[in-house]
């Protein structure tokens, strides 16, 4: 866990140190900043290694009462990874949210990446994540790109 540095007494949940990629078909699009390196060949890397980590709280929403953390939960341990099963899926989404206004990702590839990684896991709730975030991941604001990948899929990743 990792103290953020700009929400006061904000603890996330998950940090995640090593880089990590997915490899997409979307091509041509190219986008790289601390956290994130979109390339025109697919590949979609999360950059785990700078600073302290990229942290985040798993699948949202989640909240906090009477000192205890209420909200989506993030699924089994997944016997592979040893992580919770929606730990990669989350981590992905999450970042690409967060720079939603600057990346050259549509929300709804953005909502697929998710639902495509969640069923690469074998999280059976899939569909039903993927249900709410289509629902309530528009009410956070503009995305930079519309453009969407007809038949979008994942062909690797790094874990």
């Amino acid at each position: 866990m990792v103290v953020s540095s700009t929400i006061p007494d904000k603890v996330y949940k998950f940090v995640h140190r090593k880089d990590e990629f997915i490899q997409t078909n979307i091509k041509n699009r190219y986008f790289e900043n601390e956290w994130l390196c979109i390339q025109n060949d697919g590949k979609i890397i999360l950059k785990g290694t700078n600073q302290n980590g990229y942290a985040w709280d798993g699948c949202s929403p989640k909240w906090e009462w009477i000192d205890l953390t209420w909200g989506t939960p993030d699924g089994r341990f997944d016997a592979k990874t040893t992580l919770p099963i929606t730990y990669f899926s989350s981590m992905f989404h999450d970042v690409f949210y967060q720079f939603k206004a600057d990346i050259p990702l549509s929300r709804k590839e953005t909502d697929l990446i998710f639902k495509i990684m969640l069923q690469q896991a074998g999280f059976k709730l899939a569909g039903t994540y993927y249900l709410f975030v289509r629902l309530f991941g528009g009410l956070f604001g503009k995305w930079l790109t519309v453009q969407t990948e007809k038949n979008l899929h994942i062909t690797g990743q790094s874990w």
